[in-house]
């Protein structure tokens, strides 16, 4: 598998999630802390699907659903990490890597 394969993955999981509870997902391929190869997936959730009631069934959704569409393990042995915000809080902390 290589890096369009990978996009390719990743493009098509984040067609099938749902627009009512996701905003956008980025993704970057690096070293974890303990420097072994991993995949980090930003994924920017609706205020909606952030509230408290919603946030675990939500995550969990979307972390099956990438991690289905890549197989970050299987094909490219890297370890797959989730990171999650509203899309409020990215509103207030405009960081580029979450755009």
């Amino acid at each position: 598998m290589n890096q369009a394969e990978l996009s390719r993955g990743v493009d098509d999981a984040v067609r099938r999630l749902d627009p009512k509870e996701v905003v956008r997902v980025a993704y970057s391929i690096g070293n974890d802390s303990t420097d072994e190869p991993a995949i980090f997936f930003r994924v920017v959730l609706t205020d909606a699907a952030s509230r408290e009631d919603e946030l675990s069934d939500v995550t969990r959704r979307v972390e099956t659903s990438l991690f289905d569409a890549t197989r970050p393990i299987e094909h490219w042995g890297l370890m797959p990490y989730f990171s999650f915000r509203s899309f409020s809080e990215q509103r207030m902390r405009n960081d580029p890597e979450w755009a």
